[in-house]
């Protein structure tokens, strides 16, 4: 399957999935206690360091096939069920599942006991964090590539650095083509920020795409550019060669 045909595939399941904690095989009860032990934290103040740093704080207790379909779920449906969090808490929360410096969500997906098809549903479902949750929220304003601090852009922006799921399986075909089906549909959305997160990921994992795939995609993404903005296209044109920070 070439990767136009592989790309309407995975949106076509992204259309017709039924993205409820039902629709997924996972207990509501067990993704709403996922939500509000993500999400429901208070935001540190002054010297005080986020919720999962402390010792005691316990840890979640989920397999790695409902971690799996925690994160498709909470991915899918990020626009509405974490609208009542601010800017600073989906930060943490979301810091938590993408970084194994902080937990081991981000290994879940890969587990020898989750069935391919349920990690495939989870990165059809990925792209939606940036459409519905992450672009609305850091909006237009426009800054420096990687010159932000706040705990949200660092979600946005440092994602595909950080998060080990595809590299550990970044000789898998299948895994590939889902990576570039993300990276594919964050190009396409209007938010600069969501452009400059898949520019960055491309940049890190060009190596591990088809690359002639990458090049025309990149080259249509610079011709829409126009004039006006040669810092996105000079980070456009590094992605392509792997050359980002």
């Amino acid at each position: 399957m070439n990767a136009k045909r592989t790309r309407q595939a995975q949106r076509k399941l992204a259309r017709e999935q039924d993205w409820s904690p039902q629709g997924l095989g996972l207990d509501p009860a067990l993704h709403a206690s996922a939500l509000r032990y993500l999400f429901d934290r208070p935001v540190p103040q002054g010297q005080e360091q986020e919720w999962f740093w402390s010792l005691d704080e316990p840890e979640f207790e989920a397999s790695s096939l409902e971690w799996t379909r925690i994160q498709a779920c909470l991915f899918a449906n990020a626009g509405t069920d974490l609208a009542a969090y601010s800017d600073e808490q989906v930060g943490m929360g979301l810091n938590y599942v993408m970084s194994n410096s902080i937990s081991n969500v981000s290994f879940a997906a890969i587990d020898p006991s989750v069935p391919e098809e349920d990690a495939m549903r989870m990165m059809a479902a990925l792209p939606k964090v940036w459409e519905d949750c992450l672009g609305p929220r850091l909006g237009d304003i426009r800054s420096p590539i990687g010159a932000r601090s706040d705990r949200l852009y660092f979600v946005c922006y440092m994602w595909f650095d950080v998060w080990p799921t595809f590299w550990n399986v970044r000789h898998s075909p299948r895994w590939q083509q889902a990576l570039w089906n993300v990276f594919a549909q964050m190009l396409s959305m209007p938010w600069r920020d969501v452009q400059v997160s898949a520019l960055h990921g491309i940049g890190h994992h060009i190596h591990h795409l088809d690359k002639s795939v990458v090049d025309r995609r990149l080259a249509e993404f610079v011709r829409q550019l126009g004039p006006g903005d040669e810092e996105l296209k000079n980070y456009a044109l590094a992605a392509q060669s792997g050359c980002v920070q």
